[in-house]
């Protein structure tokens, strides 16, 4: 934390920082109201989560007077949550609503700590929460999107004459209000989404977000030691790196940074002397291939019915089927006679009950998948880049299923098995890359 508020101090120009909850909070939060709990599960809690945020405040402050203050302010927003655990433990029911509320109260504790931060730094700081603030939403709990067009008459008067006086504002990520008032979340990652709505309201040039780590790179390091960092990634790139398996940043981030051409660059928290990697802005686009990215624990469900290709209407039925149920679908293929989908790998029961329940004619599904996607505005420029690509796999043995191109001009996908995913992605960034 100390760290961060550095990396604010030393940017002499006039900002606003946006900030996710600390590391850990929102998982906790998610767990715990994942079920009915008894008072006594919420009494524990509220001591756990308590005395972390404490903790902090005291390693994180050297002075009494800061510490109290901040203390202050912190012991006010949990009562809140306090109170929102006992009223769902009363009634019994764990709702989006109530789920939503909940998950967004790490930001609204870490922007306190971290305003105390820099004030006691010298600097002037202030914590805005975003709901307040009037970040506005499409209202879906769980995973809502930015109405820009609403929030920004409300937030660009109100962070600008924080500006003026000379006070950082210190805003909470991952959240926004509904039309109606209640509070809607964007989702793992959503405070880099959140980072950008800002800026566009603001009408900043420039985005920086900063992670643990030095941006994107050609694959998962973990997987080939010798990856390479990206320097610069066009806005498609890297949202479709940010979808399948790269989670750098939230997938959305890129969409109000396009819209207001904002250049982002993500950089590494711990070595700011890094360049890290630049996305979109107004520099050409380099036209060759960026990365491989990868995903593990999919699971693909079939969905069989004679002449499925021709009835109209059945893709929009099943995919309204796994909305109401809140399954995502990664990708989805058809045939005359199937549906195969993409889902995650903990959806894959509750999509098989939620067919049945449909009256599917008949339903398979297949677990233990994993999905490669290989990203670059040099698709469309390489030709024969898909035999080097399938070559690379047979030779390794690994046989290839689902494969879905022309969807994006940037990004085509396939999956294996899960078992063959990390010798798979060693041989497509061997013959892509030369190492």
């Amino acid at each position: 934390m100390r760290q961060v508020a550095e990396i604010v101090k030393a940017e002499k120009a006039k900002k606003a920082v946006v900030l996710s909850a600390v590391t850990g909070v929102t998982e906790m939060l998610v767990q715990f109201i994942s079920s009915t709990r008894s008072e006594e599960d919420v009494d524990a809690f509220m001591k756990q989560i308590t005395k972390m945020h404490t903790d902090l405040v005291k390693d994180a402050l050297t002075t009494e007077k800061c510490q109290a203050k901040a203390m202050e302010e912190l012991v006010a927003k949990l009562v809140k949550l306090e109170r929102m655990l006992y009223g769902s433990c009363y009634i019994e029911e764990v709702n989006p609503r109530i789920r939503d509320y909940v998950q967004c109260f790490g930001e609204r504790l870490s922007v306190i700590m971290l305003a105390a931060v820099l004030n006691e730094m010298g600097m002037k700081a202030r914590p805005m929460d975003a709901d307040e603030l009037g970040i506005i939403t499409d209202g879906q709990y769980g995973t809502a999107t930015v109405n820009m067009e609403a929030t920004r008459p409300n937030i660009r008067p109100k962070i600008m004459k924080a500006l003026q006086e000379d006070v950082i504002p210190v805003i909470t990520g991952f959240f926004g209000r509904a039309p109606e008032g209640s509070v809607t979340v964007f989702g793992r990652n959503g405070s880099d989404y959140s980072a950008a709505a800002v800026a566009n309201a603001m009408g900043a040039s420039s985005l920086e977000i900063w992670k643990d780590v030095d941006g994107f790179m050609s694959v998962d390091p973990k997987i080939v030691p010798s990856a390479r960092p990206i320097p610069r990634l066009s806005y498609d790139e890297a949202a479709e790196l940010a979808y399948f398996g790269a989670k750098v940043v939230h997938p959305m981030t890129m969409e109000p940074a396009r819209s207001g051409n904002i250049e982002i660059r993500v950089k590494n928290v711990f070595r700011p002397e890094a360049p890290g990697t630049a996305i979109g802005g107004t520099v050409n686009v380099d036209k060759s291939i960026k990365s491989i990215s990868c995903m593990k624990n999919l699971s693909l469900v079939k969905v069989f019915g004679e002449g499925t290709g021709y009835k109209l209407g059945v893709l929009a039925d099943v995919a309204s089927i796994f909305r109401e149920a809140e399954i995502n679908i990664y990708s989805v293929v058809t045939s005359l006679t199937c549906i195969a989908l993409l889902v995650d790998k903990k959806d894959v029961a509750k999509a098989q009950k939620v067919l049945d329940e449909s009256g599917a004619a008949r339903v398979e599904t297949h677990t233990g998948f994993a999905l490669m996607c290989i990203v670059g505005e040099g698709l469309g420029y390489h030709k024969g880049l898909a035999s080097r690509v399938f070559n690379a796999v047979a030779k390794e043995g690994v046989n290839v299923m689902l494969i879905s191109a022309g969807a994006s001009l940037v990004a085509y996908h396939f999956t294996v098995d899960e078992a063959d995913l990390d010798k798979a992605t060693r041989a497509v960034h061997e013959e892509l890359f030369g190492c």
